[in-house]
């Protein structure tokens, strides 16, 4: 085998794994959000049902449903929390910073609908970045930056929020969340850009813009049980670098979630 057909082949991998990754990450949409509070918890893993009605016009109600993987984990570093994996440098009793990994982006195939014909797959991208959160009492804040490392969207998001944890009583969490979301230029043109070779849509570029979230997340767990409950939604709204898209038929994304776990105490 020539070096050049090695590189190739170390190229393939290195693509194929982080790809891999960033799928599986994904699919726990809006899990991050259920981050477990101070201190460490055992591995929890589940099952979920996941809608998210993708913006994309004439896009398959069949694609909008999928089976999704749970992860949820806080050791003394290291931490999982869905579609976010992470690692804390300075983690008091209000304040955490960390280093984190994070899945990225609406992955679609051109087949999936008309309108993207020709216009190329897109895949998810999975992010690098730091994460600052501070939470003194039951209102807290979260920011984080991340950059794409899978050479598929090249692009940045940055997201600011601000969460309250109501805990209702010992087995139940209830968790509004509101969040303002940058998007870098690359990333909006990747997954809502439109190339000239499209067979049904005219071509677009779309520049950086912001979008905002709104959500409400519930964890149910009785102190003696194993078994988890969870579910949440999370409305978004997009900016017009998106709904300027002539792939693009709706200004807003609505997710759901519902899903069981199971925890290895």
């Amino acid at each position: 085998m020539s070096l050049w057909e090695k590189v190739k082949k170390m190229k393939l991998i290195h693509g194929l794994v982080l790809s891999a990754a960033a799928l599986f990450l994904s699919q726990s949409l809006m899990a991050d959000e259920f981050s477990v509070g101070k201190g460490k918890r055992p591995l929890t893993l589940g099952l979920g049902l996941l809608y998210k009605d993708k913006p994309y016009k004439g896009y398959s109600s069949s694609d909008k449903k999928s089976a999704v993987p749970i992860v949820l984990y806080e050791g003394e570093h290291f931490f999982a929390r869905g579609g976010t994996i992470g690692w804390d440098f300075l983690n008091s009793d209000v304040l955490e910073l960390a280093i984190i990994g994070q899945a990225l982006g609406d992955s679609y195939e051109d087949g999936d609908a008309r309108i993207l014909k020709n216009n190329g797959d897109r895949d998810q991208s999975f992010g690098v970045g730091g994460q600052v959160s501070w939470a003194p009492e039951k209102l807290g804040f979260k920011f984080s930056v991340v950059q794409d490392v899978t050479d598929n969207s090249d692009g940045a998001q940055a997201v600011g929020q601000v969460f309250y944890k109501y805990k209702v009583n010992d087995s139940l969490l209830i968790s509004p969340a509101a969040s303002v979301v940058w998007q870098s230029d690359d990333y909006n043109d990747y997954y809502y850009g439109v190339r000239s070779r499209a067979t049904n849509a005219s071509p677009y570029t779309a520049d950086s813009d912001i979008n905002y979230r709104l959500g409400v997340l519930a964890i149910y767990q009785q102190p003696d049980s194993h078994w988890m409950f969870m579910g949440g939604l999370r409305y978004e709204i997009f900016g017009d670098e998106i709904t300027d898209s002539t792939i693009v038929s709706e200004d807003e994304q609505l997710s759901a979630l519902i899903g069981v776990a199971y925890t290895f105490k």
